[in-house]
């Protein structure tokens, strides 16, 4: 089973069960007994291997829904929710109609009208025309999100009641909004923990998030009187390092300076100088580029397409660019963090996502390695991503 001590938890791989397995099944029945993977009793201790790897999986993602970083969904709003900071829920445009018919005619809560664009609006409530036949009232998207609708777009009737004549919106709809995802409800519980924070680093971070086009930021602080290494990266005494994916090298700079207390220093290979002011300096992020290798079998519950898929949803797995698809909400992710360490048994998530396989092997490697490994580590600036979705090849035997 996984290992769990200090320093977290670490799974054991496919391979390792296997091995296991085999070790123990050649004990019971005796060396010669045959374990080749082809062999129904190969073909058993697979499945029981992969049913134990995948229980160790759970035990991972059980570890993680207790970690903000790593957290998702209801144990994601769980942590957040301590703070009363809730996840924004998708909301429906809403917009006021004119309604014109046969005086006294009742047109129900959940009768439809369709904009030119082809969206669906119900009625929120009943609609009753007055003596002139004349009418107003509140009509909702059928879909949650951004349905845009302008003035005289809602003008088709598909309901039909005896006496509802017309229908037309003199001003445009107040549009909807999606539900925030993950990955955004994550940045805001950050954001808000930093606008109400009462030590530097947590404001300094929460300035640097804000600025344009920033994707992902760290920080970790050093107030001992001596140099300290934490993941990798030295901090000098009293001072703070941040560790910055995208925006703008100046404007990132004046954000750690407005932020930071007087007399904390920075780290960091990237430099803003603002003479006469101190030196600003901060980390870029550094990738660390994998390249992944897996074995498989299919059955006949294999999709057509499921080659393509697979690599798609390891890659977005990885990258943080897929949160499911039309077909199928099968898992959602933010991708990889900065420092975060990436576990093989992770990838098994992406993998398993597509159905009719069993895996034989799968490998994990820095780019151009060729080895594999249980795990990578990243150091404090770093972020373990791919360079090309073809770093992934997948085999059927």
């Amino acid at each position: 089973m996984a290992t769990v001590d200090t320093t977290g938890i670490t799974p054991k791989t496919l391979a390792e069960y296997v091995e296991l397995l085999n070790a123990i099944f050649q004990t019971a029945f005796g060396a010669d007994f045959n374990i080749d993977p082809e062999t129904p009793q190969g073909q058993a201790i697979g499945n029981i291997a992969l049913s134990m790897s995948q229980s160790d999986d759970q035990h991972v993602v059980t570890a993680q829904a207790l970690d903000i970083f790593k957290a998702s969904g209801n144990q994601l709003e769980g942590i957040a929710a301590a703070l009363t900071i809730e996840k924004r829920a998708a909301s429906n445009t809403v917009v006021t109609a004119q309604v014109t018919g046969v005086a006294a005619t009742l047109i129900h809560a959940g009768s439809t009208a369709s904009s030119d664009s082809g969206d669906l609006f119900e009625s929120v409530d009943d609609i009753t025309l007055d003596g002139t036949g004349n009418g107003t009232g509140t009509f909702q998207a059928v879909e949650s999100g951004p349905i845009a609708v302008d003035a005289n777009e809602l003008t088709n009737i598909v309901t039909v009641v005896p006496g509802w004549e017309t229908i037309d919106n003199s001003s445009a709809g107040s549009e909807g909004q999606d539900g925030e995802t993950d990955s955004e409800y994550r940045a805001r519980y950050f954001e808000t923990l930093g606008k109400n924070a009462v030590t530097p680093l947590e404001s300094v971070t929460s300035a640097v998030r804000e600025v344009d086009t920033v994707t992902d930021v760290i920080g970790v602080e050093n107030d001992a009187d001596s140099s300290i290494v934490v993941d990798g990266v030295t901090l000098v005494s009293h001072s703070i390092a941040i560790v910055v994916e995208g925006g703008s090298d100046a404007e990132i700079g004046e954000a750690i300076r407005l932020k930071k207390t007087g007399g904390t220093a920075t780290n960091g290979t990237t430099t803003v100088l603002d003479p006469p002011n101190t030196a600003i300096t901060f980390y870029r992020v550094s990738d660390v580029y994998i390249e992944v290798d897996v074995d498989i079998t299919i059955d006949d519950n294999f999709p057509s397409n499921g080659l393509e898929r697979m690599k798609e949803r390891i890659y977005n797995y990885i990258i943080g660019t897929f949160a499911g698809a039309a077909d199928s909400s099968y898992f959602e992710t933010d991708g990889m963090t900065i420092g975060e360490d990436l576990y093989k048994n992770r990838l098994f998530t992406p993998i398993n996502s597509v159905p009719g396989h069993v895996v034989n092997t799968l490998t994990m490697d820095i780019l151009g390695d060729g080895g594999d490994q249980t795990s990578i580590s990243a150091d404090l600036n770093d972020k373990i991503t791919f360079a090309d979705i073809d770093d992934i090849v997948i085999t059927v035997t």
